[in-house]
């Protein structure tokens, strides 16, 4: 056995779990027929379904990966493109828990890669026009956590009252970064997202700086509640500590129209 192969070895052993409170839910929405978003949950490996919600208490590890998925294409197969790239994380996750810091980029573009090219493929044998889904990916490391993403699915950090998003939306809009175009046609319009690469040339996820979010909390959504809820709004929720989180965020982007499936977890260490 190799020094480095010995290192990692005793480092696993001496690993003491890390206590997680998570709430996660996902609905429908109010306007459309089904629920294209999908969500993962190392461990658990969750599926987004029409209407769900729940609250978990993970003690078994100091290291855990989350994400949320927004299908894109409607009847070209939206929901399949955000449940390959769910199921792609989740055939990357013991390899992801396992790399060191500095290469979580490479291993985290290296799934990006597979689940793209596995969407691309799907989209090619039905013969669809266009079919994708979007990344918001937390890798958690005790407190730290490393976040990753391709389209306008975003991460948030919620700390004493409000809340900052730390993704950038992949959009015409955001590429454009003008007041005057954001409410163009296609400002919505994605650049960047799982499936947009089909010759397979290479897409890379963006990544931030990582952050401590003990005192906080982490929130991991799809357009569907930031479209539908204010800052405020989602902040004022999150200040309630208590379980049922996720369940409050799409209940009040539920009674603020709906137009579009809801998805979101809350992270909170304890």
């Amino acid at each position: 056995m190799s020094i480095t192969n010995l290192f990692e070895k005793i480092s696993r052993r001496t690993r003491k779990p890390q206590k997680i409170r998570l709430s996660y839910a996902s609905n429908k929405g109010n306007v459309r027929t089904r629920n294209e978003d999908d969500l993962y949950i190392d461990a658990l490996g969750s599926r987004a379904r029409e209407n769900m919600s729940g609250d978990r208490v993970l003690l078994t590890s100091d290291r855990y990966i989350f994400a949320v998925l927004d299908g894109m294409g409607g009847a070209e197969f939206g929901d399949e493109a955000a449940a390959i790239a769910s199921n792609t994380i989740a055939s990357h996750s013991a390899v992801l828990n396992e790399t060191p810091p500095e290469r979580l980029n490479e291993a985290v573009n290296e799934l990006v890669t597979e689940a793209n090219n596995r969407i691309t493929g799907m989209v090619y044998a039905k013969h669809a026009e266009l079919s994708g889904s979007t990344l918001v990916l937390a890798i958690l490391r005790t407190t730290t956590v490393y976040i990753f993403n391709l389209g306008d699915s975003r991460a948030y950090f919620y700390n004493n009252g409000s809340i900052r998003q730390i993704t950038t939306d992949h959009t015409v809009a955001s590429r454009r970064n003008t007041e005057q175009n954001s409410d163009s046609a296609d400002a919505h319009r994605l650049t960047s997202f799982l499936g947009i690469d089909d010759r397979w040339v290479g897409i890379q996820a963006q990544a931030y700086e990582p952050f401590d979010i003990s005192g906080g909390a982490l929130l991991l959504c799809s357009d569907g509640l930031y479209d539908m809820c204010t800052d405020d709004e989602i902040a004022a929720t999150m200040s309630d500590t208590s379980d049922g989180c996720a369940h409050r965020l799409v209940e009040r982007a539920l009674e603020n129209g709906g137009r579009d499936n809801i998805t979101c977890m809350v992270i909170r260490t304890a």
